[in-house]
């Protein structure tokens, strides 16, 4: 499929997380679908509040949905997210779930406002990551009504899933990527967080950081927090994981 070749040819030409996607929402709507959102959410090993979600969105996924999905928090009530969780990564066909007759009466209300709020009429998510520390996937929207986004389905399936897949594990076997991925993910950091992580990645003790503004004290406080926020279990993998993504490098540009 001619399809398949020019989206491998321009994921490899990509450069940077944002053209990866931009190849991925040209596939996606040449497939007949209108919208894609990619999510990357880093988990805490305790029930805090994590870091900061990643979202790419297509122009054909409703940026009023979004909005009204993050202020919201429908994300406690999105039974993909759910189901990713639970290490399940099978795709999830929103509204086949809902037939089924498998949703809580709150996770229905999601696809619900998608639906007539929003006029996302069907969608897909496929999940393309479940571990301990991160979770990933896709979703693709179309405001086609039955039987067409049935038919676009039975016709597409497991090219869409593949594209997916493939931009998946485009973004997170560059460094390129995975240091802007990080980096998103840090976005809502203080600066007194942000100096204290800059801090340990240079290797050197705590003791030794400046006290005018940040006393090690204070230092070794936030810092619990922040390795859970970042998915860290410890403070040598927080170190690790700074130096990997050279997270300096990144606030410094």
């Amino acid at each position: 499929m001619q399809l398949i070749v020019d989206y491998v040819s321009e994921l490899c030409a990509a450069e940077g997380v944002e053209q990866c996607f931009d190849a991925l929402e040209r596939a996606v709507i040449r497939l007949g679908f209108d919208g894609v959102i990619y999510s990357s959410y880093l988990l805490c090993s305790q029930k805090e509040e994590g870091a900061s979600p990643v979202l790419l969105r297509s122009e054909g996924f409703d940026a009023a949905f979004l909005k009204h999905y993050v202020e919201a928090g429908l994300t406690d009530q999105d039974f993909t997210i759910k189901r990713i969780l639970q290490g399940n990564v099978e795709p999830i066909d929103w509204w086949l779930e809902d037939e089924r007759g498998i949703l809580e009466p709150q996770e229905r209300t999601v696809i619900e406002i998608a639906r007539h709020d929003y006029g996302l009429h069907n969608g897909i998510s496929i999940p393309t990551l479940s571990d301990k520390e991160e979770i990933a996937g896709a979703s693709l929207v179309s405001n086609d009504k039955e039987p067409g986004f049935r038919k676009l389905l039975d016709e597409h399936f497991q090219v869409l899933r593949n594209l997916v897949r493939l931009f998946h594990d485009r973004i997170y076997a560059d460094p390129v990527c995975r240091k802007t991925m990080m980096l998103a993910h840090l976005s809502d950091l203080s600066e007194k967080e942000r100096k204290i992580l800059e801090f340990l990645a240079t290797g050197r003790p705590l003791k030794n950081i400046d006290g005018k503004d940040i006393t090690p004290a204070y230092a070794n406080k936030l810092l619990g927090g922040l390795s859970q926020r970042l998915g860290a279990t410890n403070r040598q993998q927080l170190r690790y994981l700074l130096g990997l993504y050279r997270i300096h490098d990144l606030w410094a540009s």
